[in-house]
C-alpha cells in the first residue's frame, strides 16, 4: 500500500522488493483490491504570494507561461490558457510538459534544447516567466541563455525544497499549478486586468509563431542517395501517421528529433525516457505508453544502438496484438559518443559498428518493415495507415551519420 500510494502521489521512481511467496500469496483470502487512502486536496498558495504576483504580471509587457510535468499532473492547462488570455502571455512548456497548448495558436512548443527557432527568440524576449510545475533545468533554459537580462522569474510548485533550486527566482509561490492560476486569475479579476498588452499577442506574432514552429521553419536538407536527413524523415513520418497517437522516445542522440517533429495531441501522450540517461528504455516505455492506451498508435522513436538493447521486446510488442510504429534513427553508431569523442581527439572504433538490417529482423518477429533511404521509400508506410495502421511496423531510417543534432553540439561543445 505504502509504494503503491508513493508512486501515485510522489514524483519519485518506488522499487518494491516481495520475496516469491509473498508475491504468490493470497492477501487475507480476498481478491478484492486495496482501497487507497483519500488523495490529498490541491495546496493552494498563499495569498501573500499571489498579490504581488498578479502585479508583475499586470506591469509586464511580454509575459511567458512556462509549464512542466506539474502543470500535467495537476490539470492545469484551461487555468493556464485562461491566464494567459487575461495577461496577454505567450505559452511554452518544458519537454516533460510536451503536448500542452498543443492547439493553441500562441503557443510556442517546448522550451530548451529542443526549442523552434521561434522559440527561443520570443522566450529570449519575454520580460516575465511563470513557472508552473517546471524546475528551470539547464536543459529547459538552454544553460539560462533563454532568459533574458533582468527577466523577472516566477516558480509555482508543490514542492519548497525545488523552488529557486536550478536558478535565482524573484517569485517563489507554494502551490498548486492549478490552484494558484486560478488565484492570478481572481486577483487580476479584482484589479481588473482584462486585456493583453498591445504587441505580445499580435496577427504579427501569430504568424511569427506559425511560420518559425518546427514544422514550418525550414532546415537545410542533408539527405544524399545513401542517407536521409532525419530532420526530412521525421518531418514526413508526422505528416503520414494518424494524428490520434501517444508517442515514446528512447534516449540518446537522435531524441530531440523526437518531440521536436512528432506531434501528439496532449501531455497524457507523451512518453519521454530520458530521466535516467540511459539508452535501450524506448521500447519498453513504447509497451506501456500502447497498454495504457488501448487501441490508439503507439509511435516509438529510437536509435539503432538503443533498439538493439532492447529489441527482444519486439516479441511481446506482437504478441500482445498492439499497434506501433517504430522510428528508427540508424546511423550505425552510438552517435552522441561519435560527436563528441571526435572532437575530443579520440577513437571513435568502440561507438561505431556494422550495418545492420533492421527491417529484415523486424520481418523476422513478424512485422511490417521498410528500410528508407529516401521519401519514396515511405510508401510502404502510406500502405499500412490506409490499411488501419494494425500490427507493427519498423521504419529502418539510414540516416545521414555526419549530421551532429543542433541541440547536442551546443550542450555538449569540445
Amino acid at each position: 500500500m505504502r509504494a503503491v500510494t508513493r508512486a501515485l502521489r510522489d514524483r519519485q521512481t518506488v522499487v518494491l522488493s516481495l520475496p516469491l511467496d509473498v508475491q504468490d500469496a493470497r492477501l487475507n483470502g480476498s481478491d478484492a483490491p486495496l482501497d487507497l487512502p483519500p488523495a490529498p486536496g490541491r495546496l493552494h498558495p498563499d495569498p501573500e504570494d499571489v498579490r504581488p504576483l498578479a502585479g508583475a504580471m499586470a506591469r509586464a509587457q511580454r509575459p511567458l507561461i512556462l509549464a512542466g510535468r506539474g502543470a500535467v499532473l495537476s490539470d492545469a492547462e484551461e487555468a493556464l490558457v485562461a491566464l494567459a488570455d487575461r495577461s496577454g502571455a505567450l505559452l511554452a512548456t518544458s519537454v516533460c510538459g510536451h503536448g500542452l497548448f498543443a492547439e493553441n495558436p500562441w503557443s510556442l512548443g517546448i522550451s530548451g534544447g529542443f526549442s523552434s527557432p521561434i522559440a527561443n527568440e520570443l522566450i529570449t524576449e519575454s520580460d516575465l516567466i511563470l513557472g508552473f510545475g517546471v524546475s528551470f533545468t539547464q536543459w529547459t533554459t538552454k544553460k539560462g541563455k533563454l532568459i533574458a537580462p533582468g527577466a523577472t522569474i516566477a516558480q509555482i510548485d508543490i514542492e519548497a525544497p525545488k523552488l529557486g533550486y536550478q536558478m535565482p527566482v524573484q517569485h517563489a509561490v507554494l502551490g498548486d499549478a492549478r490552484a494558484t492560476a486560478e488565484a492570478l486569475l481572481a486577483e487580476l479579476g479584482r484589479r481588473h486586468v482584462s486585456s493583453p498588452k498591445p504587441g505580445r499577442r499580435s496577427d504579427r506574432t501569430r504568424e511569427r509563431i506559425r511560420s518559425g514552429d518546427n514544422h514550418h521553419s525550414r532546415h537545410p536538407d542533408e539527405s544524399n542517395a545513401q542517407f536521409i536527413d532525419p530532420r526530412t524523415l521525421s518531418k514526413a513520418v508526422d505528416r503520414i501517421l494518424p494524428k490520434d497517437r501517444v508517442v515514446a522516445s528512447d534516449s540518446g542522440h537522435f531524441c530531440g528529433w523526437v518531440p521536436r517533429y512528432l506531434r501528439v495531441p496532449n501531455p497524457r501522450a507523451s512518453g519521454l525516457s530520458h530521466s535516467f540517461q540511459s539508452v535501450g528504455l524506448g521500447l519498453p516505455s513504447a509497451i506501456g505508453l500502447a497498454l495504457a492506451n488501448p487501441g490508439k498508435l503507439a509511435v516509438l522513436g529510437a536509435g539503432d544502438g538503443g533498439f538493439m538493447m532492447s529489441i527482444a521486446d519486439l516479441e511481446t510488442t506482437i504478441r500482445l496484438g498492439l499497434r506501433m510504429c517504430i522510428l528508427l534513427y540508424n546511423d550505425s553508431s552510438y552517435a552522441a559518443e561519435v560527436h563528441y569523442f571526435r572532437r575530443q581527439g579520440y577513437s571513435i572504433d568502440i561507438v561505431q559498428f556494422p550495418e545492420t538490417d533492421f527491417a529484415a529482423i523486424a520481418h523476422g518477429y513478424g512485422a511490417r518493415a521498410a528500410t528508407v533511404r529516401t521519401l519514396a521509400d515511405l510508401d510502404p508506410v502510406r500502405a499500412w495507415v490506409s490499411e488501419g495502421a494494425h500490427g507493427v511496423f519498423v521504419i529502418d531510417g539510414k540516416i545521414n551519420p555526419g549530421l551532429e543534432a543542433d541541440w547536442h553540439a551546443e550542450h555538449f561543445p569540445s
